[in-house]
Formats: structure tokens, sequence, C-alpha cells
């Protein structure tokens, strides 16, 4: 490759990021938060001291690692407490992810390829959505990104800069201190460099040394949290073998069962196809292919032996080892008219369905902001509120948003109903469709007005 058509490239790449960092910010509020991301909410309040914070993380989110809410408490205390600004935390962690996805691509084999990598990553459904999201899975994402991104690095380069080194652990005990499923991860890369040293004889002691510091610091800052999870006989999802057996997550990464298959056909294909080169010293295909076997085994032992823990959102870093496992191995067909019609076809189909969900995208949160504009047109003051055992994120939700315009209205619990105001809004939040929003304790009131959005419904009551 000249210079010309590096420098070219460079500029395609950052095209494309900037590309991909938009379309994760296009729409970036069109969805109201939903009760996930209410929990970050609410644990990740700039004024609660830290004990304060840790608190409420162990009442509400207690499955989770605190690092995240932490780092968007500490976002807050910036840039303010708003959850409309909460998805500009994760829109950049998202857009990160995009830069580094691309650059473990370049580190594994230096040709253009690398861009369809970029490529991939920039409009999938699956990275915008979460990056849109005030959950961990797009900080989850980066800090996997960053973890492989080292470790090829540092496996890659015979001398073994110390600072590779140091950024290869320091990214791996974040990675793992994010979420325990990354931990797969770790899995992946002892499995793998147990494989090159029996297959090759390579020495890899070094990294022996490496492993246990990442471990002995890992535990370290994580020792309370992991002993408090493996106390747990059941865990908060249920089983999720359904979606496991259907296309092993594809559908949901890719967007519908069409695209799902797709990729996951395509992926199947191009492995068999390519099955000798897998084995190659030359290449690290093996180590992707690698975390992708592992990210579906050591869940579902880990449901076998002792709990359901499996769920697509949680091995998010698998989407890395797709993207650049499959340029690579279309990249391998020497068959030129194939290669080119396999990645128009890819592009192509990816493209249109990255049109139709974003630009068909339909809203499935719940509208609460649709349904406030609407009542605070009445001078009414008081909310009765009926959002189940979880109104006090509702609550903390309503309170903040929209620069704290709701702040100065009475907020009272429908359970708790014991006095009568003269006029007040009944707010109410269910998934159920039988759900009746209907006011408790009083029976001097006309109902006068009502609003019914997704999950939100509001009723008027003037005293009679």
């Amino acid at each position: 490759m000249n210079s010309d058509d590096h420098i070219l490239n460079r500029i395609l790449y950052l095209l494309i990021i900037i590309i991909g960092t938009f379309t994760i910010f296009y729409q970036i509020n069109f969805e109201d938060l939903w009760l996930d991301e209410l929990n970050s909410f609410w644990v990740a309040d700039p004024n609660l001291s830290y004990s304060e914070t840790l608190t409420r993380h162990n009442k509400s989110d207690f499955h989770n690692p605190i690092l995240f809410n932490l780092v968007l408490k500490y976002f807050f205390k910036t840039v303010g407490y708003n959850p409309d600004l909460a998805r500009y935390l994760t829109l950049f962690f998202g857009s990160i992810s995009l830069i580094f996805i691309g650059l473990i691509s370049y580190q594994e084999k230096k040709n253009n390829y690398y861009l369809l990598t970029t490529f991939l990553a920039c409009i999938s459904i699956y990275i915008i959505k979460y990056s849109q999201e005030v959950r961990p899975y797009s900080l989850l994402l980066l800090t996997s990104s960053l973890n492989i991104y080292f470790f090829l690095k540092v496996l890659n380069n015979n001398k073994k800069k110390l600072s590779d080194i140091t950024f290869f652990v320091m990214f791996s005990v974040l990675n793992y201190s994010v979420n325990p499923f990354s931990l797969i991860i770790f899995f992946s890369q002892i499995t793998y460099l147990f494989f090159r040293h029996l297959i090759f004889n390579i020495d890899y002691k070094k990294f022996l040394l490496i492993y246990i510091t990442i471990l002995i610091s890992y535990f370290f800052f994580n020792s309370n949290y992991i002993l408090y999870q493996i106390s747990f006989d059941s865990y908060m999802l249920s089983s999720d073998i359904k979606n496991v057996l259907d296309g092993f997550y594809f559908p949901r990464f890719f967007g519908s069962k069409i695209m799902g298959y797709l990729y996951l056909i395509l992926l199947i294909f191009l492995i068999i196809r390519n099955r000798k080169i897998f084995l190659l010293k030359e290449n690290n295909y093996m180590f992707f292919l690698t975390l992708i076997i592992l990210s579906y085994l050591i869940p579902l032992v880990y449901g076998i032996i002792r709990t359901p823990v499996f769920h697509d959102r949680y091995i998010i870093f698998i989407l890395i080892p797709i993207f650049v496992l499959i340029p690579f191995l279309i990249n391998e067909i020497s068959n030129n008219k194939i290669k080119i019609s396999l990645i128009f076809f890819l592009v192509t189909m990816t493209l249109s369905n990255h049109y139709l969900e974003i630009f068909k995208r339909i809203n499935t949160k719940p509208e609460f902001k649709k349904t406030l504009s609407y009542v605070k047109k009445n001078n009414i003051d008081v909310f009765v509120i009926d959002l189940g055992s979880t109104s006090f994120l509702f609550h903390n939700y309503i309170k903040n948003i929209n620069n704290n315009e709701f702040s100065k209205f009475t907020f009272i619990e429908n359970n708790d109903f014991k006095y009568q105001p003269n006029d007040f809004w009944l707010i109410c939040y269910s998934t159920d469709p039988n759900f009746k929003c209907e006011p408790k304790n009083t029976n001097n009131h006309r109902l006068v007005d009502s609003i019914k959005n997704l999950h939100v419904e509001a009723k008027l009551y003037l005293l009679n």
C-alpha cells in the first residue's frame, strides 16, 4: 500500500467514524428512559455522598458492578443532573468503541479491510441502540475493545513494550469491573494462548505474569461484589434459552430475523470454507473464533450448573470478533467476483436494514414526556402517581426532566392517598394491558380529561 492510498484510507476511516457517531447522536433522546435507565439515573444522583450512592446501588442495582453508576454520577456533577444529558455519556463510550473496533481489525492485519469492519460496526443497530441507553453496555463494549486491542498489540510485538502491557493490564481490570461477563474475554485469551503454546510451542511466561497481575488487581477492587454475586442461588433473569436457540441472538444483534440469519449463515459459511487458515501461526483468527464460542458456552454451562444468567446485551462484545472475522474471511476468498459480490450484498442488505431501523423507528419505551407535556397545560400542581413498586424512580425522573420544571409540583403516592386535594392529575405506568388507572380512597371527584400513551396514562380529576 503506497502512502497516498494509506492517507486516503485514513480519511475514509475517520469519515466512517464521524458518520457512525452522528448516527448514534441522531434521535439520541427519541425515547424516554426505561426502567433500568431510570434506576441508573436515580443511583447516580450527584447530590449524594459516595456512601449514599453505594447504598442506593446495593438496593436496586446490586447485580451490576458500581463502576458505571459512579462514572455517570461524576458526569452529572459536571454537566448537571438532567436525564436528557445522560445519554451523551453513553454516546461518547459507543463512539470511541467504533474507533477501537476498527483499530483491532487493523492491528490484526494491516490491509484496507479494517474499513469494512469499521463500517459494519458504525451502522450496527445493536451498537447504536445501546449507545443510546443509560446503562453500562456501551462502556462494556468500549473497555472490551480496548482490552482486545492491547492484547493483540502485546501479542504481536516481540519486544512487548511496557506501555502496551500497562494499558493492557489497566483496561483488562476496567473491563472485568464493568461487567463480570467480560471475563469471557479473559478465558478466551488464556485458551487461545494455550492453543498456540501446544501447536506452535511458543513460550508465554510473560503473559502468565501479566494475567496474575490482572487477576490480583481485579479481585482487589471487586472482592465484595464477587463474593456477593456467587452467594445467589437465582438471578434476576429467567432462562433465555429460547432466544439463544433462535439464531444465537443474531436476530437481536442485527435488528431482524432476516439480517440475523444472514449474518449467522455467512459467518458459519466463511468459517467452514476457511477452516484451515484458523490453524496458521500468522494470524489470530482462532482467538476471535474462541471468543465467539466461549461467549455462548460459558454462560450456558454456568446456567446449567448454578442459575440462568444469559442475556444478549451481556455479551455485546461478541460483535467485535464477528465484525473482524467476516471481512477478513471474505478477503481469503481467491475468486474476486465472489468476494466483491459478497461484500456488495452484505453492505446493501445492512444499509437497507439500517435505514428501516433508523427512519422507521417505533417507540418502545414509556412516553412520559409526551404525557407530561399534555398535563402541564392545566393549572393543576398536584400529581397522584401510581407507578408500581418502583415509583420512586419515576418520581425522581419526573422531578428532574426539562430543567426541573416539575420540581414545584406536589407528588402523592396513590397507595398513600390520605387526603383529598381539590383537583389532581392521576399518572399511571404499567406494561399490563389490563391495568386500570384509577385513584384510591376518593369518591368526591369527577373525571374530566384523560390521555393514554405507551405504558403511561394520565387522568384529570376535579372536586365535585
